[in-house]
């Protein structure tokens, strides 16, 4: 049985998933939109990211388990970084001090590591590795956060996508005015 890979993204109503200069302050969060995330996480063996986005978790996800004051679910999903396997995909990138990092240089690697043993593997964000497996047709599912809010210009979620069939598999308003979408492939 193969695993899924998986795309977990905020997105504008005009379907951007960063702004022009990759800015993410218009995504809104809040205790019930993690806790639905974790559901996912909690399926997922392993987390997949992009350059930009390893960067930015490196920098992040580690200190949170010696800050002082660090919050239950915040330490718990740290935990669940630091011993989940990080599959990091850059053609620049050669090395990391970060433990259970595996380094990949082609979006061709995601399709052997769909036939690999373990969890599903779940793309955090990654804009241009999620162009690169769209244009391999290798996500299997998407979460979705759509943020109420129209950027007009920025960084397009669905690009390189080829035509594929999504059955809505579940969805879920939140207060803020966020609705997440989760489509898996086929009818």
């Amino acid at each position: 049985m193969t695993r899924k890979l998986i795309s977990l993204m905020h997105v504008s109503l005009d379907g951007f998933c960063a702004g022009p200069k990759g800015e993410m302050d218009w995504i809104s969060l809040n205790d019930t939109i993690f806790a639905d995330v974790e559901t996912l996480i909690a399926r997922s063996g392993a987390a997949v990211y992009g350059r930009t986005t390893y960067g930015m978790m490196r920098g992040y996800w580690p200190k949170v388990l010696t800050r002082p004051g660090a919050g239950t679910r915040e330490l718990h999903h740290a935990q669940w970084v630091e011993a989940a396997p990080k599959h990091t995909f850059s053609r620049t990138l050669e090395g990391s001090d970060w433990n259970n990092v595996h380094l990949h240089k082609d979006a061709k690697a995601a399709l052997d590591l769909k036939q690999a043993p373990g969890g599903d593997l779940l793309i955090f964000g990654s804009p241009g590795l999620t162009h690169a497996f769209l244009a391999l047709d290798a996500i299997d599912e998407f979460w979705i956060n759509l943020n109420p809010v129209l950027l007009g210009q920025g960084v397009r979620y669905l690009d390189d996508a080829v035509k594929t069939n999504l059955t809505l598999a579940g969805q879920r308003a939140f207060d803020n005015g966020v609705i997440r979408l989760n489509y898996v492939k086929g009818h």
